[in-house]
């Protein structure tokens, strides 16, 4: 394999990360040299179905015994920020599917171990390489509808409650809508606008109608606040319709008010459309290409020591998401993030 970074897996609870073991395979710069599924019925489902054949069922182990650079983290979420603290204990970079984890002290850990270690840490966060949201980007920096005063944005997903992992409504599992769903907004809203949160003025998570589970949280909503006084309004729902799944103009969809106008994208919208306020009728850009896999090409090249290794957006998001769910918790608000 060359100079290929030896990467090692653990856990394969969601779907997410089985999607990215799948990508590896195929890339010539990455060898797959151990798995690890601690839980027996998933180990059993993946090797029934011909998926996946781990090579541990106990994450210690493969630690002690399997040389590897990279963990690639993809556990129920909360187990996700001790095992990326242990493997930043043991020297090893961090690949992770979102969230990173659901509680703010390990974060602080895995913050301070990075950087004290020279570690990379990184995660799955798509929609940074999505054409429409790398075209939006270009459009928003370039000043097309000027300062901008106020965004909205959808994240609703269908909960697809037969096929949705059983761990997602155990307790002390999931660890919150907001932070599982959110973080992929709050991090592609500094992306694009270069602009940071400053404040989180109410945050809301519920039980919408799902009497299955009545313990089991399935609508969040919030309101934030960035630098310069931009309001961001956000839904981050599990309540689309299942059977259009990730199809509807409402999975990532994005209104951004700028002086100048208003931009209108999203992730199932073919085109962006810029209403300037000095037209009389929309401008469509097409999206630029997609960077497919580009969240793994950033996490090689920082491994490889080639740019930054510490992602201080990644941290910034993932905090940001993890005070935001507290508030929906706790029915605080007014909360101060320059603080």
């Amino acid at each position: 394999m060359g100079d290929a970074v030896k990467a090692a897996f653990v856990g394969l609870r969601h779907m997410h990360i089985i999607d990215a073991y799948a990508y590896m395979l195929e890339r010539r710069d990455v060898e797959i040299v151990a798995v690890c599924e601690e839980d027996p019925q998933t180990r059993e489902r993946l090797a029934s179905a011909g998926m996946i054949n781990p090579t541990h069922s106990n994450f210690h182990d493969m630690l002690s015994q399997v040389e590897f650079d990279l963990l690639v983290v993809g556990d129920v979420f909360a187990k996700r920020g001790g095992q990326i603290i242990t493997a930043l204990q043991a020297g090893k970079h961090v690949l992770s599917d979102k969230p990173l984890c659901t509680d703010l002290e390990e974060l602080a850990q895995i913050e301070s171990l990075s950087e004290q270690h020279c570690l990379a840490v990184g995660a799955i966060l798509e929609l940074r390489d999505s054409g429409a949201f790398r075209r939006t980007r270009q459009l928003v920096t370039a000043g097309t509808i000027g300062e901008v005063h106020t965004i909205n944005f959808c994240g609703q997903h269908p909960l697809l409650l037969e096929s949705r992992p059983a761990w997602y409504f155990e307790a002390g599992n999931h660890g919150g809508t907001i932070n599982d769903i959110a973080i992929h907004g709050i991090d592609i809203l500094q992306w694009i606008t270069g602009k940071e949160f400053r404040e989180i003025v109410a945050a809301r998570c519920w039980n919408a109608g799902l009497k299955r589970h009545p313990q089991f949280r399935n609508a969040g909503q919030l309101m934030m606040v960035m630098e310069g006084g931009c309001g961001v309004l956000g839904d981050v729902s599990y309540i689309s319709p299942d059977g259009f799944r990730y199809t509807l103009p409402q999975y990532w969809r994005f209104t951004f008010w700028g002086e100048r106008g208003m931009l209108e994208m999203g992730l199932n919208v073919p085109k962006i459309r810029v209403y300037s306020a000095s037209a009389e009728q929309p401008e469509l850009f097409e999206p630029a290409p997609d960077r497919a896999g580009g969240y793994l090409d950033d996490l090689l090249a920082a491994v490889r020591g080639l740019k930054r290794r510490h992602d201080p957006q990644l941290v910034s998001a993932t905090r940001i998401s993890l005070k935001a769910q507290e508030a929906a918790d706790r029915n605080m608000t007014g909360i101060n993030l320059s603080l």
